[in-house]
């Protein structure tokens, strides 16, 4: 059963969240200079709710977990919306299994298999974290390698109709993806397959932000909205053009999996984005190119969570330490800053 009950509670610990992940987003692209923040910032609000709504059924514990929900980010390239949110919930986590000693807190002792806000040190470096998602070790979270736009939509289908073949039909398949990610053959083929095959268990959310890696929107080639795309294959679909909104996130995901669950049909959310959101740096202006390392533009983007949660950042306005060792001691304070503001709840 899914549960949606009493969640208007915990928006305001939803938007604290949202704010953390953000931030750790923003950091660890400025300091490694590579890496998606538009895509990564706009499905934010959507992931969560996902995650924390009771939509999914998944153990942050235990990842693998046989009858857990599968997830598939098939906008592999904006893979940073995981790794910071995994980290966050973890620390939570940590955090309050040191406070009470509750079990049910605590997270596995193997330090392989847990995403720590440490781990974002290494974003993209040899070794480290990857640019891309990748299913293995600290990220089990995601269930399939994907990099380019639309390499996901396949493989959802292929994992539900797995699940339903092996009896297993009320374990869901969420995959996200972007307009851009919609527009190859494979995703097409993916939507048709799906209806054709009474894939009831699986469930696409779109970030419907209108921008790729061109200067043009997507609208001015593609046709139509979310709702025409999907319900054109036969879907059920629901969405908000409210995107930061979690009242109006969490009815669409309730009417596709409550409401609308009796028919043997995929369904798609739709949420209403703005690539960058918050990011100072809009549309495909966002897509692959971060700001400057500490550049004015980048220590912008810190000032309004300075002031709403009383944080700090290290050299906070001043350009990167030419010290390579030096440059890395202030990556890790400015993460550790972000993840203080969790530990003073």
């Amino acid at each position: 059963m899914y549960s949606f009950t009493n969640k208007a509670d915990d928006f305001t610990h939803w938007e604290k969240t949202k704010d953390l992940v953000d931030q750790l987003i923003d950091i660890i692209l400025n300091y490694r200079q590579s890496g998606h923040p538009g895509g990564s910032r706009s499905k934010v609000h959507m992931f969560l709710t996902l995650l924390l709504s009771g939509a999914m059924r998944w153990d942050i514990r235990n990842p693998g977990r046989r009858f857990g929900d599968r997830f598939i980010l098939s906008a592999g390239h904006t893979v940073p919306l995981v790794y910071c949110t995994l980290a966050v919930l973890n620390e939570a986590m940590r955090a309050r299994f040191s406070r009470t000693q509750d079990r049910r807190f605590a997270l596995p002792e193997d330090p392989a298999m847990i995403m720590k806000w440490e781990d974002l040190l290494n974003f993209r470096h040899r070794g480290g974290l990857s640019g891309h998602a990748e299913m293995e070790g600290k990220t089990l979270f995601l269930k399939f390698n994907t990099g380019p736009s639309g390499h996901g939509s396949p493989a959802a289908v292929g994992e539900a109709l797995a699940l339903k073949r092996a009896w297993a039909a009320g374990v869901r398949v969420f995959a996200i993806e972007g307009e851009g990610g919609l527009t190859p053959g494979a995703a097409h083929e993916a939507m048709n397959s799906a209806w054709g095959l009474k894939l009831d268990n699986l469930c696409f959310l779109i970030d419907w932000n209108d921008f790729g890696i061109d200067d043009r929107p997507f609208s001015s080639i593609v046709y139509g909205t979310p709702q025409d795309w999907f319900t054109s294959h036969g879907w059920r679909v629901a969405g908000t053009e409210k995107g930061e909104d979690w009242a109006s996130i969490e009815a669409a995901l309730r009417q596709v999996l409550t409401e609308d669950s009796k028919a043997q049909t995929p369904a798609a959310v739709w949420t209403k984005t703005r690539k960058g959101r918050g990011y100072l740096k809009y549309d495909n202006a966002s897509h692959g190119m971060p700001h400057g390392m500490n550049s004015e533009a980048f220590w912008e983007t810190k000032r309004s969570f300075m002031e709403k949660y009383g944080a700090s950042f290290v050299n906070s306005g001043g350009r990167p330490p030419d010290d390579e060792v030096a440059l890395r001691e202030e990556f890790k304070a400015n993460l550790q800053a972000v993840i203080q503001v969790l530990l003073d709840d």
